[in-house]
């Protein structure tokens, strides 16, 4: 196979610049003809070189994270309003890729369109590509607005993914200073503590109370602690079967949208997402039942998720949305309001993404107000601890001094 850039005229007598592989110029010749295009001019390019370092780059071998599908629908999106067609743009995005999974992904996608696939039908073969951008494709290729729909769809898995990294953020200092909270605590109690106990008891002297009490904690866990990880593993295990049970994942999933702050996290969450990709799907084209069942599937909670599928059986029944969505312990009572007024008015779209917006400020709100009292308090916690293990340590080195009795 031979790379060309090519010069062609389209149906509408429209100029396209492009690149195409193919066996020889008489194939791109046959293969711009079934696109309805007529060749002008074309030029064979150079093979690519490829550097020993670009092979094996560690970057190169790196999975494909959705930041890449988010860059690669922009890039796709910007070639098409450049007036490059699909295959080369596809084409195009391929050869621009460096990630080795992603640029076999790009390939396939470019073969199955090449042999008459739609896009939307080429994506939905791989999971890299969310259903919501599946769905935004296929009605972009039916309306003509494709270049729009992608864009559209890399924000929307640009705001999903900001979403869970500030979640992750928040999580991640008070985390790890827990962590090296218990590390330093168990040395110190497991290993160090001990042997001090033998030097004090080779010198006739006892440790002191506060000391003693690790010392017993540690014999205790030594006896015990296996019997208290076999539990641990079997209340693991047994959560997993849980979640993967639908009835109970359900409990779940319920049960973590009551917590007091938590929860209201986890709603907002919820709403935020819904709001999002409704207002893109209904502004893209997509009927509200389709939007509805397509959001039902993007939601990570169980409950909601059921509250979904009541929402789209009653707009099948010919029935409004706003009293499905207004179900106690469910999404924000916001949603529900303001989405009966865009229902009356019919601006549901643009109502849905003043939802969208408003539920995104109140949930990184909350999500810093959660770390702003998570973090002193774990802070508190694992001080406490730290701080127990060494006025232990140290008091039972000064009674190897003597100081202590």
């Amino acid at each position: 196979m031979t790379n060309y850039s090519y010069l062609a005229r389209d149906r509408t007598g429209r100029i396209a610049r492009g690149e195409l592989a193919a066996d020889s110029a008489s194939g791109l010749k046959t293969i711009l003809h079934a696109q309805g295009m007529q060749l002008i001019s074309l030029e064979a390019l150079p093979e690519p070189i490829v550097s020993l370092w670009g092979e094996l780059s560690p970057r190169r071998w790196m999975p494909v994270r959705s930041r890449d599908v988010e860059f690669a629908l922009r890039q796709l999106s910007i070639m098409l309003r450049s007036g490059l067609n699909l295959l080369s743009a596809l084409k195009s995005l391929h050869a621009q890729t460096e990630l080795a999974a992603f640029a076999a992904i790009l390939e396939t996608i470019h073969k199955r369109v090449a042999k008459g696939a739609s896009l939307a039908v080429a994506l939905e073969e791989h999971r890299v590509f969310p259903p919501i951008v599946v769905q935004l494709v296929s009605v972009g290729e039916q309306t003509g607005n494709l270049e729009h729909v992608l864009e559209q769809s890399a924000k929307y898995m640009t705001q999903r993914r900001t979403a869970i990294t500030e979640v992750s953020i928040a999580l991640t200092y008070p985390a790890i200073v827990a962590i090296a909270a218990i590390v330093i605590a168990g040395y110190l109690t497991f290993a160090v503590i001990p042997e001090l106990q033998k030097f004090l008891g080779a010198m006739g002297r006892k440790l002191p109370r506060m000391t003693q009490s690790l010392v017993d904690f540690a014999q205790w866990f030594q006896i015990n602690g296996g019997a208290l990880c076999v539990a641990l593993v079997a209340l693991v295990v047994g959560l997993i079967f849980l979640t993967k049970w639908p009835p109970g994942r359900l409990w779940i999933d319920r049960w973590l949208l009551r917590l007091p702050v938590i929860g209201n996290v986890l709603r907002l969450s919820g709403t935020a997402a819904l709001a999002n990709s409704l207002s893109v799907m209904v502004s893209s084209g997509i009927k509200l039942v389709e939007a509805v069942e397509i959001a039902r599937r993007l939601q990570t909670n169980r409950f909601l998720a059921g509250l979904l599928k009541i929402a789209a059986d009653s707009i099948i029944r010919g029935k409004a949305l706003a009293p499905a969505l207004a179900a106690r312990e469910g999404f924000s009572p916001v949603l529900s309001s303001m989405v009966a007024i865009a229902e009356r008015t019919g601006h549901l779209d643009a109502t849905l993404n003043e939802v969208a917006q408003f539920c995104d400020t109140e949930l990184k709100s909350k999500i810093k107000r959660m770390s702003q009292l998570v973090e002193p308090a774990v802070i508190v916690v694992a001080g406490g601890i730290v701080g127990y293990v060494y006025i232990a340590f140290f008091m039972a080195l000064m009674s190897a001094g003597g100081n202590f009795k």
